[in-house]
């Protein structure tokens, strides 16, 4: 399987995002990771779902173009040159594109404590996810069957999860589900579309 680099460009048609990988949490001692992301106009909402980290903090520059992004229950806006801070525990959606120009986000993912494994994990399903979508192998929404979904969020636990579904629920049905996947030959990464 190819390791992907910093320096990778990983491509989303679906969605409309492009991911630069900026820093990679091998480099950090797994306490943090950087991409860049740009968004198409009015895209990106609908490629993630909405989720929470229990020890991540991610922050978010805008540096050109508007975003609106979700924390909690309520949508924000926010223009070039601010930060957005998504805290851990508090249900998510990252910045997309609020506008007709691309938004360019750099993303900055932090652990505390320093967690190699499941920030490379988060990379990773970002990594998979673009892949099927250039394969045409996802809904029109960018995210993948109920299947793949499985094996991919059970990569990302104990550390991420969906928001709304207690975490006991969220174990046990993705545990299940993902078994099943991986029976039907699903996996949390592709050599097809490398890794990190």
């Amino acid at each position: 399987m190819d390791k992907l680099t910093v320096g990778t460009w990983i491509e989303n048609p679906l969605t409309g995002q492009r991911n630069l990988l900026v820093r990679l949490p091998s480099e950090t001692g797994g306490w943090s990771y950087v991409i860049e992301y740009i968004n198409q106009p009015f895209t990106g909402k609908a490629g993630q779902p909405f989720h929470y980290h229990l020890t991540y903090t991610e922050k978010f520059e805008i540096l050109s173009g508007r975003a609106r992004y979700r924390l909690g229950n309520k949508e924000r806006v926010a223009e070039a040159g601010s930060l957005v801070v998504l805290p851990p525990v508090i249900p998510h959606l990252h910045p997309w594109s609020d506008s007709n120009e691309d938004l360019h986000v750099r993303q900055t993912v932090e652990a505390n404590p320093p967690d190699l494994a499941g920030l490379n994990a988060c990379i990773n399903t970002g990594i998979t996810f673009c892949g099927l979508a250039r394969d045409r192998r996802v809904g029109k929404n960018g995210l993948p069957g109920l299947l793949q979904l499985a094996v991919s969020a059970r990569s990302t636990m104990p550390v991420t999860y969906s928001a709304g579904i207690p975490i006991g629920v969220q174990l046990f049905l993705f545990g299940i589900l993902a078994t099943m996947g991986e029976w039907r030959g699903y996996r949390a990464t592709y050599a097809r579309y490398g890794e990190v």
